[in-house]
Order: structure tokens, then C-alpha cells, then sequence
């Protein structure tokens, strides 16, 4: 995968559910998934939870995973 799009947020959602309470996906799973190191993912989930956050997941969880996100943005900077 060359990058990843706004095709891939649902995917990316459903797989940070799973790691957010552990300070977000491991590196090496995010690579395999999505084919983008952990910077690229998270910021691209961060855009996605702030412009479509996914129905079905309460607010608190959607807050916590944009929290991660930031945190995963500024260590991978």
C-alpha cells in the first residue's frame, strides 16, 4: 500500500479500538496493516476521529484514541 486514504479510516478505527487503552498500535503491526510507519497512521487517524468520528463509539473513547494519536504524533516527530 502506497499510503493510506480516507478508505482505510473505518480499518484504522477498528484496529486502534484494540490498542488505544495501551498507548496505541505497535509500529510494527501498524507497517503491516497499513503499510505506513506510525507517524503517517496517526496522523491520519487523528484526521479522521476529528471529521468523521465513527458512529457507535462514545465520545470519552473517541477523545481518549485522539489523545493517543497526538501522543504518537509528537514521539514519532
Amino acid at each position: 500500500m502506497a499510503g493510506i486514504g480516507s478508505d482505510d479510516h473505518a480499518r484504522m478505527v477498528e484496529f486502534e479500538l484494540r490498542w488505544y487503552t495501551l498507548g496505541g498500535g505497535p509500529e510494527v503491526e501498524i507497517r503491516e496493516q497499513f503499510g505506513v510507519g506510525s507517524a503517517e497512521f496517526f496522523s491520519e487517524l487523528a484526521t479522521a476521529l476529528q471529521e468523521n468520528p465513527p458512529r457507535g463509539v462514545s465520545m470519552t473513547v473517541i477523545e481518549d484514541m485522539k489523545r493517543v494519536a497526538r501522543r504518537r504524533c509528537w514521539l514519532a516527530a
